[in-house]
């Protein structure tokens, strides 16, 4: 997850018009309840994101709930300081963007059999 979004908030147009009946920021659509997150088909999950980002505690929250859900998979938080979001496609070849890149492929490359434990992560 690169700089997710959850939706939900009051001023979401896209969300209000695609669930005009909701539950706002708590609805289980966009705030999935632990025992869904327990049961993720996955074996890890990486999380960006940007600290100037007003998206960025709805991707830490995220990643506690995932961490408390009883979820068996690993999860990783990598929260790039003094960034805003999706800052990697306005300045591509910037220090942090390249990280993100190299952090990401990295990812996708690990062996599914690496101990599964929560790392955190700050640039």
């Amino acid at each position: 997850m690169v700089h997710p979004f959850f939706g939900g908030t009051e001023d979401d147009e896209m969300w209000l018009y695609m669930c005009a009946s909701n539950d706002g920021p708590q609805d289980p659509r966009m705030k999935p309840p632990a025992e869904d997150l327990a049961r993720l088909g996955c074996e890890r999950v990486l999380i960006f994101v940007a600290e100037r980002d007003y998206l960025c505690p709805a991707g830490k929250n995220y990643y506690e709930e995932l961490k408390k859900s009883g979820w068996k998979g690993r999860v990783e938080l990598v929260e790039h300081l003094d960034e805003k979001h999706v800052f990697y496609l306005r300045n591509p070849t910037c220090t942090d963007a390249l990280e993100l890149t190299n952090k990401f492929i990295s990812f996708i490359k690990q062996n599914n059999g690496s101990p599964r434990n929560s790392i955190e992560s700050k640039y």
